[in-house]
């Protein structure tokens, strides 16, 4: 078994799959499911490669179906130079397997993988359905990916009942934490405009970076929802880029024409888009400037009630590895987003994540066979 992890892994993280870019990731899925009977349904759109597979037990006509999903893009590496290993070496060290992707998430990926098939071998005619969403827009937009997906299956019917997706939810130990929702996305562009001139001589000038510092201090200090949720953290907000117009390094005496300022919300189940579009422009009004502010992407929250499939991990992880996992709805976004639109109930557990998005993005071989095997166990649950 951790072999055929080692290989697989291995063979996926020497794709540079940057996002939006499969580059081969999924021609090697589909032949390791091809092998073991899987009905393969490339469903690519734009530049995004898709695939929906599936596998029906000895029942075809009542059945639970059982989906692993995740994606095969990974982001860029940043500089190689900083890497111990190249990214896209797979290189074993320590037994650790170093690349990006790894952890988010090749290396799940191979974990549910080689689960499957140990599965298929040893319940050959199993009862239910095991499926499997994969797509290579995850980590950029996501227009194309488990979106175009999820839109197919539910207009011809498909019935998904529960999914398990691979993102890195573990914190220190496999298992130790389950998410079944995230918070919702939104970003944005302010422009505040000003007017340029000498810096002796400020009767004659409006700054616009003075304009925005107690619009900032106001963004940073205000609290976004109207009650506490009960199912996420708070709303939050974080600038990631502030930068004027025009850009002059040679001198120091001229202020800038504009300020520009792009921010992206974080927020729960109390907030909506509308809500806080309602509430920048409210607070941009109280300031007298002159702005435009333009909204970029978007995503809704989701929350996946617990229920079996819940119970089942929980009760897995707790005998085979003495750990009782915390639920709860913490990060970043994830293609759960899409997936709920089913009905599904959806839990997202996978490797740790305190190297994603990292130089030396890497996953210890122990974590990768326990993430193996948890996966195999939930199948022995569900799908007999």
């Amino acid at each position: 078994m951790i072999n055929d992890l080692i290989t697989l892994t291995q063979q996926l993280i020497r794709q540079p799959s940057i996002t939006p870019n499969d580059c081969n990731c999924q021609k090697i899925i589909t032949d390791y499911l091809k092998s073991l009977q899987f009905n393969i349904e490339p469903m690519n759109s734009s530049n995004t490669s898709n695939i929906w597979a599936y596998r029906y037990g000895y029942d075809q006509k009542k059945y639970t179906t059982l989906l692993f999903a995740g994606h095969t893009d990974v982001v860029p590496p940043g500089d190689i130079h900083n890497w111990q290993y190249p990214p896209f070496s797979g290189t074993v060290h320590n037994n650790i397997i170093y690349g990006r992707g790894s952890s988010d998430m090749k290396g799940a990926l191979a974990a549910m993988l080689v689960a499957t098939k140990s599965f298929i071998q040893k319940y050959p005619k199993h009862k239910n359905r095991i499926a499997f969403i994969i797509t290579s827009d995850e980590e950029g937009s996501g227009i194309h990916g488990t979106k175009k997906i999820i839109k197919s299956l539910i207009h011809r019917h498909e019935h998904i009942n529960y999914c398990i997706i691979g993102e890195p939810s573990s914190n220190n130990k496999i298992g130790d934490v389950i998410k079944n929702g995230r918070r919702g996305s939104c970003t944005g562009k302010l422009v505040i405009h000003g007017s340029q001139g000498h810096v002796a001589y400020p009767q004659f000038l409006k700054n616009p970076i003075h304009l925005a510092i107690p619009i900032l201090s106001k963004l940073l200090n205000t609290m976004w929802d109207q009650h506490k949720s009960t199912l996420f953290p708070d709303t939050s907000i974080q600038i990631t880029h502030l930068h004027t117009i025009p850009i002059n390094y040679s001198t120091n005496n001229i202020t800038p024409e504009q300020l520009i300022l792009n921010f992206n919300f974080r927020f729960n189940d109390q907030s909506t888009m509308h809500s806080i579009h309602n509430n920048i422009n409210k607070i941009l009004s109280n300031y007298h400037v002159t702005y435009h502010l333009h909204w970029e992407s978007k995503s809704e929250p989701y929350f996946s009630a617990p229920g079996k499939l819940v119970n089942i991990i929980i009760d897995i992880i707790k005998k085979y590895y003495n750990i009782t996992p915390q639920l709860n709805t913490t990060g970043g976004t994830s293609d759960g987003r899409f997936i709920i639109q089913t009905g599904a109930e959806i839990i997202e557990l996978g490797a740790l994540n305190n190297t994603i998005h990292k130089v030396n993005e890497c996953i210890d071989l122990v974590d990768l066979k326990s993430l193996s095997h948890i996966y195999f166990k939930i199948m022995e649950k569900i799908l007999l």
